[in-house]
C-alpha cells in the first residue's frame, strides 16, 4: 500500500480523535484534537499502533467543541 493509501485509511478510522499526516521526511504524525499531543512514528504501522495504545489508555472524546 502507498503512503498516500495509508494515510487515508489512517484518517478513515482515527481522523476524528486525531490530526493524522505523513511528511516528506518519512516522518507519520498524530495530533490528539483534544490535547493537541503529538505522537510521531517511522511507519504507517508504528504510529497505529501507537494512536491504538494511546486511545486505550486515554480515549479522545469524539464531539470536541469547535
Amino acid at each position: 500500500m502507498q503512503p498516500d493509501e495509508q494515510l487515508k485509511e489512517l484518517r478513515w478510522h482515527y481522523g476524528e480523535a486525531y490530526v493524522i499526516d505523513h511528511l516528506d521526511d518519512g516522518r507519520w504524525l498524530a495530533q490528539r484534537r483534544d490535547d493537541r499531543q503529538t505522537l510521531q512514528a517511522g511507519s504507517p504501522d508504528e504510529l497505529l499502533a501507537m494512536i491504538r495504545a494511546d486511545y486505550a489508555a486515554r480515549p479522545v472524546p469524539r464531539q470536541l467543541p469547535e
